[in-house]
């Protein structure tokens, strides 16, 4: 049961980095998030994350956005762009889980639809078992599904992965920087059991591709309505990039991957108010954290990518978590903020923008006679769908 239910951006922030208050969001769906990074504290979570973090370098994500992803989306892009049409759902997640299968270190030595479509099909899998939480589907049938799809991850992708980086620490090579090499080198450390590591890399692929395909689609959404009002433009969008990424962190911020966080307490303690037992939980709004006017004014519900926030306070609000479990992808999803008055660099914009800006320069426009669909499968305001053409009208 809910003890204390925060809705400020200060009581928020206050909770999300108490060392006291411990996560408990994704207790319904440990069967692909049982032992995960994001659901350990303490040494355990201190030690694993110190590993991992070595992927998750500015100066790769850089590389990486300027070199390999371009070339990933582009062929990703293709079909779509001969065919004159997407669902933006769908074009979300073959994008992202290419992006997260890269960092999470999951080979795919095919290469080709039918090996996309089998990795993609496990990572919905394994997203419906971690946001078992919001899900309105049976729970029992859900962790089922998980569980079976674990089995086949193994078989199908990730045995033939670590026998790859194994040969090649026995053979002393240089490993691919991702966080199946960064566990595998510090086994002898981290001693994870073989289903612990597994879940750990599906935690990756599900949490990467889920959140950010799900981003992209909320920002075009509002791109799209912001550019129906006579905001602005494709054209302009395109031209300024650091109006292009903070359009991007305004809808982040009005829309995190989890309306909530919810956190138990490991120790007698108080916040905001609240007189805390062990074991009490506490539901963090993100939703209304991000929307307090005291921080981003008396619009705070409105989207205006021309917010400016005080120093100190994320323009995309808390959607990347703060403290010990905050986001380590953030600045590859939401690239790096630029310092006041400069422009933010290419290699530095951020995966979701670099999307949305791909997208805009084709002529992305909303299919006329096919209105977006919610997902009802989750008390979490997504979409099972968004149709859209591509115009052929390309903006600079």
């Amino acid at each position: 049961m809910i003890q204390a239910k925060l809705t400020s951006y200060a009581d928020a922030m206050a909770a999300l980095k108490h060392p006291l208050l411990v996560q408990a969001l994704y207790d319904a769906g440990s069967s692909v998030m049982g032992d995960a990074l994001i659901t350990l504290d303490g040494d355990e979570h201190a030690q694993r994350r110190v590993v991992e973090f070595a992927v998750f370098k500015r100066r790769f994500f850089r590389e990486y956005q300027s070199k390999k992803f371009p070339e990933l989306l582009s062929q990703v892009l293709e079909p779509y762009l001969a065919a004159g049409e997407a669902d933006l759902v769908e074009l979300g997640y073959r994008v992202t889980m290419n992006l997260t299968a890269d960092l999470a270190g999951v080979d795919r030595p095919c290469g080709d639809v039918e090996e996309t479509q089998a990795l993609l099909a496990l990572v919905r899998t394994f997203s419906t078992g971690a946001t078992l939480a919001h899900s309105t589907l049976d729970h029992g049938e859900v962790n089922a599904r998980v569980v079976t799809a674990l089995d086949q991850f193994s078989d199908k992708f990730l045995d033939a992965s670590i026998a790859r980086r194994k040969q090649l620490i026995a053979q002393e090579q240089p490993l691919p920087n991702d966080v199946l090499s960064k566990l595998l080198g510090a086994q002898e450390q981290l001693q994870l059991s073989p289903p612990v590591l597994r879940r750990e890399i599906a935690f990756y692929l599900q949490a990467g591709a889920h959140s950010t395909a799900n981003a992209m689609v909320q920002a075009i959404d509002e791109v799209f309505r912001w550019i129906a009002g006579g905001h602005s433009s494709a054209q302009l969008l395109c031209e300024q990039k650091t109006l292009l990424q903070s359009a991007v962190h305004e809808s982040l911020r009005l829309h995190p991957a989890s309306p909530v966080a919810l956190r138990r307490a490991a120790a007698p303690l108080e916040i905001a108010g609240h007189v805390l037992k062990v074991g009490d939980l506490v539901e963090v709004d993100l939703v209304q954290a991000n929307r307090d006017p005291n921080v981003f004014g008396d619009d705070a519900h409105q989207f205006n990518p021309h917010r400016q926030t005080k120093p100190g306070v994320w323009p995309f609000g808390l959607s990347f978590g703060y403290g010990n479990h905050a986001c380590m992808g953030r600045d590859l999803d939401g690239g790096v903020v630029p310092k006041p008055g400069a422009e933010v660099e290419s290699a530095s914009l951020g995966i979701v923008p670099l999307l949305v800006q791909t997208l805009l320069r084709h002529g992305v426009v909303p299919a006329a006679q096919q209105a977006p669909q919610a997902d009802t499968t989750t008390s979490r305001p997504n979409f099972a769908s968004y149709p859209v053409r591509f115009t052929g009208e390309k903006a600079a």
